[in-house]
């Protein structure tokens, strides 16, 4: 059976919106109708895997989508002109090629306009179905006062906080600068707003690679983390170590130099020494940022208290 999304019905859709170029280039229409073909490839790719506009990689992500159909468009109308030599051109009006890439186009972007949704609905069918099948534990009389007392039910992300910290993120990317007091200033309402709940947003904006790092953000969710209401909330879930994990070996001094100091307030509360970083990647990061302090720090999770006397 054919369909919109079987090979069959792939490859047809693909022959049609390729048609477009190699038509134009056959009819040796100039250069000018490449961009409308271009526009009409993206189209079609854009509503078929929605990438997401409000993070940075999705917005990347759909520059290299563009950047590809643009590349593709041309290779066919350059396959077109090469084929005049051959077969001779045809006589097309210029809107033909478009016309028939832009049903193509629009044939597929109707086709495919719920692939998303329906890959998010199945994986969260999948995943309810997953725990359905998993029976839960049975707690024992001992262990039942331990679950309440140390474990709490960390609560779902609340649309609530993630507007707050969508409004914070604006208000610390309009600053090209790190600035301690504009941030401290920033993330303290933040905190007031949310407590810890602003926290898993916060981190998902942070710790990007390249190009796409963000040293004012990176630095921002240290500092939010440093608040004493998150601070002692991550604590209680062991989870205080997660963003000096994620940045001490950011590209930004000053962002490691504020994730090395969330590692000494850890060791200072007395965190349990599972939630300090691994021995063997501080030594890594003293060998890559000599004389930053990843020594002293190594010393500090180890032995706890003031560092002792070694190398930085």
């Amino acid at each position: 059976m054919i369909g919109p999304r079987s090979r069959t019905g792939l490859a047809l859709l693909a022959a049609v919106l390729y048609c477009g170029p190699v038509l134009a280039g056959l009819a040796r229409h100039d250069w000018s109708v490449l961009p409308v073909l271009a526009a009409l490839f993206l189209l079609y790719v854009a509503v078929a895997r929605r990438p997401d506009l409000t993070t940075g990689a999705g917005r990347a992500g759909l520059a290299t989508i563009a950047v590809v159909q643009i590349a593709l468009v041309t290779i066919g109308w350059a396959t077109g002109l090469l084929l005049t030599d051959t077969v001779g051109s045809v006589a097309l009006p210029l809107w033909g090629p478009i016309a028939v890439t832009a049903l193509g186009a629009g044939v597929g972007a109707w086709a495919l306009r719920d692939a998303a949704e329906m890959d998010v609905m199945l994986d969260s069918a999948l995943a309810r179905i997953a725990e359905m099948e998993t029976p839960p534990p049975v707690p024992t009389a001992e262990a039942a006062p331990a679950l309440r007392a140390f474990d709490p039910p960390w609560p779902d992300p609340l649309p609530e906080a993630e507007d707050a910290v969508h409004a914070a993120l604006i208000a610390i990317r309009e600053r090209p600068v790190l600035d301690v007091t504009a941030t401290d200033r920033i993330v303290k309402r933040l905190g007031a707003e949310t407590g810890a709940a602003g926290f898993d947003p916060l981190y998902d904006a942070a710790g990007r690679d390249g190009s796409l790092n963000e040293p004012a953000v990176d630095f921002a969710l240290l500092r939010f983390v440093a608040l004493p209401q998150v601070f002692d909330q991550l604590a209680a879930r062991g989870e205080a170590g997660l963003a000096p994990m994620l940045l001490l070996n950011a590209p930004h001094p000053t962002v490691r130099a504020e994730a090395r100091a969330r590692v000494a307030e850890m060791v200072e509360a007395g965190v349990p020494v599972t939630e300090l970083p691994d021995p063997a990647l501080l030594r890594e990061l003293a060998g890559a940022f000599p004389g930053e302090g990843y020594n002293r720090l190594l010393a500090r999770c180890a032995h706890g208290g003031p560092a002792a006397a070694v190398g930085a």
